[in-house]
């Protein structure tokens, strides 16, 4: 069988802008994950999947500089790009990985997937019921099931996050995979300035082994849990979250309290729904940055 990794990633994050290019020691973030994620033996080929936007054209040119390949698709719609890019490889199982995880390991990689064969499903994952470390996520399934979700998806949710209509649909068997002992309290994506510097400290502690495994970094946590200042972030939050939310919580990185105005603060009545900025007004309407 044909297993295609598709790595989605693009430069356009509104909490930590162009983060995937980012340097951690002598490494982009992209390029630490796809050096880690190249250490598996179960997957085929490894291909980043990004976006038509103009700002995606540096990230594409460092892909391909890296020696793998890249191809664009709708900025939104990733179920599409996703379903382009395993049809133009000839996928029969995909594997998708989000490039905001470059602590991917290959090893939890290759037992999901080991997994996977083993079983006649649609769809594994460590993420049903998580147990690992946010970062450490691996979904696999197969094809068809991809091309399904793809036609019969309509809602923008699921198509902007792909794999929505698997897990939620009761259409497909799906399962999960999952670690003896908890670890999900731990985070090691990134999203914020707060992920970035976790992440950058763990990076530098192993330097200039970047191959090291996700125990070691459980070992770390035991031994220098004052690294890991990034634990009060939820799990993801961002697929909830606005396009205000995101950049407010951005401003409040570089900005006491997030605004000059105390009392007309967005979090004062309502924390994380209240629209924070507005792309315009008219009359007695206003429009918030997702329209």
């Amino acid at each position: 069988m044909n297993i295609i990794a598709i790595v989605q990633a693009r430069m356009g994050s509104i909490r930590l802008p162009n983060k995937v290019m980012r340097y951690i020691q002598d490494h982009t973030i992209i390029e630490l994950l796809l050096k880690r994620l190249n250490q598996s033996q179960e997957i085929n080929k490894i291909v980043v999947a990004t976006s038509v936007n103009p700002n995606n054209e540096s990230l594409i040119s460092h892909i391909r500089m890296l020696g793998y390949d890249c191809e664009v698709g709708s900025e939104d719609d990733v179920l599409d790009r996703y379903l382009q890019v395993a049809k133009k490889y000839k996928a029969d199982i995909v594997v998708r990985i989000t490039g905001d995880c470059p602590l991917v390991d290959f090893n939890i990689t290759d037992q999901v997937i080991k997994k996977f064969k083993s079983k006649s499903i649609d769809y594994m994952s460590n993420t049903l019921k998580p147990n690992y470390p946010d970062g450490l996520d691996v979904e696999v399934f197969t094809f068809d099931a991809l091309m399904r979700a793809h036609k019969e998806a309509k809602n923008s949710f699921d198509r902007e996050h792909v794999t929505p209509y698997i897990k939620n649909s009761n259409l497909f068997k799906i399962k999960n995979f999952q670690n003896k002992k908890n670890y999900s309290h731990l985070r090691l994506t990134i999203d914020d300035p707060n992920d970035f510097e976790t992440v950058s400290a763990i990076v530098k502690n192993f330097s200039p082994n970047i191959f090291f495994k996700w125990e070691d970094v459980i070992k770390l946590f035991e031994s220098k849990a004052e690294i890991f200042t990034n634990l009060k972030n939820k799990r993801d939050e961002g697929s909830v979250m606005g396009k205000g939310q995101k950049l407010w919580k951005r401003a409040k990185f570089s900005i006491p309290g997030g605004n000059m105005l105390l009392s007309k603060r967005p979090e004062m009545f309502l924390p994380d729904k209240w629209p924070t900025y507005f792309s315009k007004a008219k009359g007695s309407k206003i429009w918030d940055l997702d329209g």
